[in-house]
């Protein structure tokens, strides 16, 4: 025999908080976990659309709306001539018996690589408020009128578009590689040029296709520590090694040549001490590379801007051709927010690298990369990273000459010839962890350079960025670090004495 329901059951309803939703779609979740939850039972009379929507002081036909919903989704059944009901499929047994048993849910178990994550350095959270944070370029200056007419020419292209290609859309490529060409000194084609949604995600396809589970993979120590996720999801194993002012020490690597098969590094300049690697050791890793069958991976993260001197000739570009997959980005040129970097392949890996983007993802939206393609072919790229270069060069005076004034003795200039961040050595035994803890709870992004240390033993500093941020910013950022770093360091001397 049916249950009648009454008003009161609908009582809660009237009582809830004005929701940021449409009222059919609050009135259905709301019987929904009801009848799911046993509080309406199976075989249940539901009021008639009339009663409940005077009830609820709702429309006649938002309460119908409802009930169509319910009862196409098997909730409810309608009687002829007698209304609607709770289902009887419903029953006890599987709702309210299910539920008052209160199973214990069991968690989804992960994969044994899933749980090598949690060994791996975790990342700092990029909160693009803070000041001085690295690698963050000059936002307000990115020219956004002219990306916009570039947005919409890109949308016009793309309304006769049908053809997608794992690689990308051709005509970005053929920019990057005409402007490879031009001023890194890279031997491609447009053929070799891959477009990723970043550099993390190139990493992680180069990592899959190069590495098998057990491999080893030369990095530098220190250096930049979102690889080693990569690395570790592609079954390698990292083996950290050192670098001084020349860059990777290839001479300790290359003792025991077949001990890699891969090298992940940054030749221009290393992330974060800036050291570029000489062309004595360049040239031999490019031998073991060619003898051995294996990889270099060469990261030219911001080689852009370079202040001190003309830009350097990729390691790509000294016969590296058929070795070394270069990688660069556009996220720290242009704006974070425009996810796009690239591979240049060696022409032998195009084509498998090719068919596995196709069961990876399938490539990536046209949209973006038509926009910069044109962006790049009006000329708007190469002015807007002229501008860009010199501005971060007067920013880059600026942030040194204000520390050596105000922190004398307390930090001391790494010496780096181009970037977007400066390097600032503390006084042995300093605490970089402890001043930049205090220093992000005054809105600061710094980073220890402990931080990116792996085996060897750290260096004490500040890494601290410039590009984004004015002088007035830089002078603020640097007024509110003064104080924790003389704190700390009088903690340091008071601790040696």
């Amino acid at each position: 025999m049916s249950q009648p329901l009454h008003s009161e059951r609908f009582t809660p309803f009237l009582q809830q908080e004005k929701l940021q939703r449409p009222r059919y779609r609050a009135l259905f979740n709301y019987l929904q976990q009801r009848i799911l939850g046993g509080e309406l039972p199976s075989n249940s009379r539901l009021p008639s659309t009339r009663e409940l929507a005077e009830l609820l002081k709702l429309s006649r036909n938002t309460v119908k709306q409802v009930y169509e919903m319910l009862h196409s989704e098997g909730y409810i059944e309608t009687r002829q001539g007698d209304g609607s009901y709770v289902a009887l499929q419903l029953s006890l047994s599987q709702t309210q018996q299910a539920r008052s048993q209160q199973p214990q849910i069991q968690p989804i178990q992960l994969s044994a690589m899933s749980a090598q994550l949690k060994e791996i350095r975790p990342l700092f959270h990029q909160d693009k408020q803070r000041l001085l944070l690295p690698a963050i370029p000059a936002l307000d200056q990115f020219p956004w009128p002219a990306w916009q007419r570039s947005v919409g020419h890109a949308g016009r292209q793309m309304r006769f578009s049908r053809d997608r290609n794992f690689m990308g859309e051709p005509q970005l490529r053929n920019e990057i590689a005409r402007y490879l060409n031009a001023t890194r000194g890279i031997r491609c084609t447009t053929e070799q040029v891959m477009i990723c949604s970043g550099s993390q995600q190139g990493m992680q396809l180069a990592f899959s296709m190069l590495l098998n589970p057990g491999d080893k993979v030369w990095v530098e120590d220190p250096g930049f520590p979102g690889i080693d996720g990569a690395i570790s999801n592609a079954g390698g194993i990292k083996v950290s090694v050192p670098i001084d002012r020349h860059g990777f020490r290839a001479d300790l690597a290359l003792a025991n040549p077949q001990a890699a098969r891969l090298a992940f590094i940054t030749p221009s300049r290393n992330f974060p001490l800036g050291y570029t690697l000489s062309i004595e050791r360049r040239l031999q890793l490019l031998q073991w590379a060619r003898t051995q069958g294996c990889c270099i991976i060469e990261d030219d993260y911001d080689s852009e801007f370079r202040f001190d001197g003309p830009p350097l000739t990729a390691l790509q570009g000294l016969e590296g051709e058929h070795s070394v997959i270069y990688s660069g980005t556009f996220s720290r040129i242009l704006h974070p927010a425009i996810r796009l970097a690239y591979l240049v392949l060696p022409p032998a890996l195009v084509a498998p690298f090719n068919q596995m983007r196709g069961f990876l993802d399938g490539g990536l939206s046209s949209l973006p990369q038509l926009a910069l393609a044109d962006f790049m072919s009006r000329g708007l790229f190469a002015g807007h990273l002229r501008r860009m270069r010199k501005l971060y060069k007067a920013r880059r005076a600026y942030l040194r000459q204000q520390v050596e004034q105000r922190f004398a003795g307390q930090l001391t200039l790494e010496p780096s010839d181009g970037g977007m961040h400066c390097v600032f050595l503390l006084p042995p035994d300093s605490d970089d962890n402890a001043i930049v803890t205090a220093a992000m709870q005054q809105g600061l992004g710094i980073r220890p350079l402990s931080y990116y240390y792996d085996q060897q033993s750290p260096l004490a500093g500040l890494v601290i960025g410039f590009a984004g941020y004015t002088e007035e910013q830089i002078d603020e950022g640097l007024a509110r670090l003064k104080p924790i770093v003389t704190q700390q360091l009088a903690i340091t001397h008071k601790h040696r004495s």
